[in-house]
């Protein structure tokens, strides 16, 4: 197993850099830019959790964005964008929306994910607080709520991980793709706030959606400290006679600190209580659901070292007794050749139990990654 998966890693790793870089035309009052990236991750699996197994497996995500904008005067531009992704062979439109931005912040409107900081290119949301900053810049990535570790173990236990990882990594519903109303306001004395509105979250079991995010950075010399949170409502569904959700309330609150340019540490918690679940009869009771996660990140020329350690607590089947746990550690490394292609690397290890113990997939498992990520 170990020598197929370094020939994959090799074939990866001398794969041509055929780049055209970001594309820029326009003229004096307007401006298109395009963009795109693919990354290439091979891995190996050791899995005990039943079905115990070991396996090698591939993955190929791309990416393309444009982005068109057209200055109105006084300050004023008008902009449309769009973003296509695809992870193996599952293309989606994962935004289409027009802007309207200026000095009185940025206004929304289309099918997107909410509380952005970027116009464009591939920057880390500003509402988030920990990562792998050593992983790929966009499409599944190495943050713990990235969704590349799990894209290597078996289709049901990463349905059960999935939602835990994004505990003490963000709010939930960070990466809800629907229809929104977004505003996002122009900093002042170092604060920079979002918010919102979708009337139907893309997840079944909830409607109405409203998210809200406040940072704070302060700079000085080298160094920036970043410390905010964001918010998430969600109104319940009725899914049918037997099956409705109550109404989810989610808080995340983090640090970020970045020092002398180079070194990164971050902390975040997130917490639910036991909101978001199926609703129940009075008599049964629901553990609440959190986590926290703390990371460090060091860059020196081309390198980029990493690492973090998450623990997250959630309810699982509310027909049996305990909740699902989960702690996880990945550490990194990534090489730069150039701005357009970057190797990155990275074990991750996580120990899950679930349902106190009670359930079939209680286990661990190493995944170690290898890939590429090409900007073209």
């Amino acid at each position: 197993m170990r020598s197929r998966l370094f020939i994959a890693l090799g074939v990866l790793a001398s794969l041509p850099a055929v780049s055209i870089g970001q594309v820029r035309t326009g003229a004096e009052r307007s401006e298109l830019i395009v963009e795109a990236f693919v990354n290439v991750t091979a891995a190996a699996a050791d899995q005990s959790a039943e079905p115990a197994r070991r396996m090698d497996a591939s993955s190929v995500a791309t990416g393309f964005r444009a982005l068109g904008r057209v200055t109105l005067g006084e300050g004023v531009d008008v902009g449309a964008r769009i973003n296509v992704s695809s992870r193996d062979s599952d293309v989606r439109l994962t935004e289409a929306s027009v802007l309207l931005f200026g000095a009185g912040g940025r206004l929304e409107i289309g099918v997107r994910m909410g509380l952005p900081d970027v116009l464009t290119g591939y920057a880390p949301n500003n509402f988030t607080f920990t990562g792998a900053e050593f992983g790929p810049a966009s499409g599944p990535s190495l943050d713990p709520a990235g969704g590349l570790q799990l894209a290597f173990l078996d289709s049901g236990t990463a349905a059960q991980l999935a939602p835990l990882t994004v505990l003490g990594f963000a709010a939930f519903l960070f990466d809800d793709i629907s229809g929104k109303v977004l505003y996002v306001t122009p900093k002042a004395s170092g604060f920079l706030g979002g918010i919102s509105y979708a009337p139907q979250a893309d997840d079944p079991r909830f409607g109405e959606l409203v998210q809200l995010g406040l940072t704070h950075e302060r700079y000085w010399s080298q160094n920036v400290l970043r410390w905010g949170g964001s918010y998430t409502f969600a109104r319940g569904q009725q899914i049918d006679m037997q099956e409705r959700y109550r109404d989810l309330h989610s808080v995340n609150l983090g640090v970020t600190a970045t020092l002398d340019d180079s070194l990164m540490l971050g902390a975040a918690v997130t917490f639910n209580g036991d909101s978001g679940l199926q609703a129940m009869s009075p008599a049964q009771t629901t553990s609440s659901a959190w986590g926290a996660t703390a990371s460090i990140n060091y860059n020196t020329g081309p390198w980029t070292f990493g690492a973090y350690y998450q623990v997250a607590r959630a309810e699982g089947s509310l027909d049996v007794a305990g909740d699902d746990r989960l702690s996880a550690l990945e550490a990194g490394l990534s090489y730069r050749f150039h701005t357009r292609m970057r190797l990155y690397g990275a074990w991750y290890y996580y120990d899950f139990t679930d349902e106190g113990g009670a359930g079939s997939t209680t286990g661990d498992a190493n995944v170690a990654l290898l890939g590429v990520r090409l900007t073209l």
